[in-house]
């Protein structure tokens, strides 16, 4: 039955379609196509389909629109009485764009009625890429594209029903992930555009190649604490820099609204909290200079005053502390980037300690067992932080000017 038994990652694959010619390219020579990064959140824990051979799931979405074409192809099925083949469409069904066709027709006429050049939302910010990608469709022409961030209206009807579209690529790429449901005005979103002028065309082409969704949480008396929920760029289009000017543009916004009194992110990644880190530790840094303040003559409370100023919440300003202290200590030796390192396991222990103090209702056994229990955790969870916010000291060292210099400050 081994030929029956495909792992759903392996059998996927999506492409970014921009015209008729995209559909009839051999062996996707010169397409913009990835593979997900998990399924299971569609096919379950297994992530397996079973009851074909051979079999190739293609995912055609148009570049702008998001309109979808699901093209499934095998060599054969199970043929057993007391075996039944997967219901592939049934599974993906509730995570494809809305109206999406099996038809191959259907999809070329939909291709002939694109709005190529379609872009939702106010524009906040443009840049090209960090690495000046030319577009891999058309290898000979040397374009480099632009990119552009948009904030958009979540009332406007048009838009919900693109990001409906766009939004199903998450269930993909992020674990745990919910659709959003825009009736409610607390959301805003914020898109990139892939901007391009095409050269047979000669006509601008647009794709959304990123998002970011955050939500604007209540905060007594007339005030809101936003929190970004969902931030995703396409496979594609990472690890060129997009995914770090769509987060500066969203915490640059944010800091500029006069009812925010801070802003929080979900459940980040690893890769998402040295983006944050670098953002955050820069501005704090280069208000530090504005001010004239040096970071060890001055107490720590200012500086988390000036954090405060910069809507970083508390526990994130606390990073940035830890950051910056190792950072600057890092620059004048050895010892005094030990003795920074010190004060921060001694911080931690002693905040365990209070936390996890056992009350009188603990004999004096319970109480040691509790305490060297906590001990050793606090230990783990000492050096876990300390090799965090190492890597995202490192981080910052090495792409400071590059934000400077994104900010204008170079």
């Amino acid at each position: 039955m081994s030929p029956y038994k495909k792992k759903a990652c392996d059998v996927v694959l999506f492409r970014l379609i921009y015209g008729k010619e995209n559909l009839e390219a051999e062996n996707n020579d010169g397409l913009v196509t990835f593979k997900p990064e998990m399924s299971h959140q569609i096919f379950g824990d297994s992530e397996g389909i079973f009851g074909y051979k051979n079999l190739q799931i293609t995912i055609n979405m148009i570049h702008n629109s998001c309109r979808c074409y699901l093209d499934i192809e095998s060599s054969g099925k199970v043929r057993k009485k007391d075996v039944k083949a997967d219901d592939i469409i049934k599974s993906l069904h509730p995570f494809l764009p809305l109206n999406y066709t099996l038809s191959y027709d259907d999809f070329v006429l939909w291709l002939e009625d694109e709005e190529d050049d379609k872009i939702y939302g106010k524009y906040m910010y443009s840049f090209k890429d960090s690495n000046n990608t030319t577009m891999k469709w058309f290898p000979n022409d040397n374009i480099v594209p632009e990119y552009r961030v948009t904030l958009n209206n979540t009332q406007n009807n048009e838009f919900r029903e693109f990001h409906a579209r766009f939004q199903t690529f998450i269930m993909w790429f992020i674990d745990a992930a919910n659709f959003i449901q825009l009736d409610d005005e607390r959301w805003i979103i914020f898109y990139v555009y892939e901007e391009f002028l095409h050269p047979v065309k000669k006509k601008i082409f647009r794709t959304p190649i990123a998002f970011c969704s955050v939500y604007r949480f209540y905060a007594y008396p007339s005030n809101v604490r936003p929190r970004i929920s969902q931030f995703f760029v396409l496979p594609s289009h990472q690890k060129r820099g997009i995914g770090t000017a769509l987060f500066e543009t969203v915490a640059k916004f944010l800091r500029r609204q006069d009812e925010v009194i801070d802003f929080s992110v979900e459940a980040p990644t690893m890769a998402f909290r040295k983006m944050r880190d670098l953002e955050d530790c820069a501005v704090v840094h280069g208000a530090l200079i504005e001010l004239n303040c040096d970071f060890f003559k001055i107490n720590s409370k200012s500086i988390f005053d000036i954090g405060l100023r910069c809507k970083i919440n508390r526990k994130q300003m606390q990073r940035v502390y830890d950051i910056l202290g190792l950072y600057y200590t890092s620059l004048t030796g050895h010892i005094p980037y030990r003795k920074f390192i010190i004060y921060i396991k001694n911080r931690i222990m002693a905040a365990s300690e209070r936390e996890s103090r056992p009350g009188k209702m603990f004999c004096n056994s319970e109480r040691e067992a509790i305490a060297s229990g906590s001990q050793e955790q606090s230990d783990v969870d000492y050096k876990t932080y300390l090799g965090d916010i190492e890597a995202s000291m490192e981080y910052f060292k090495t792409h400071l000017n590059s934000w400077r210099q994104r900010r204008g400050l170079v």
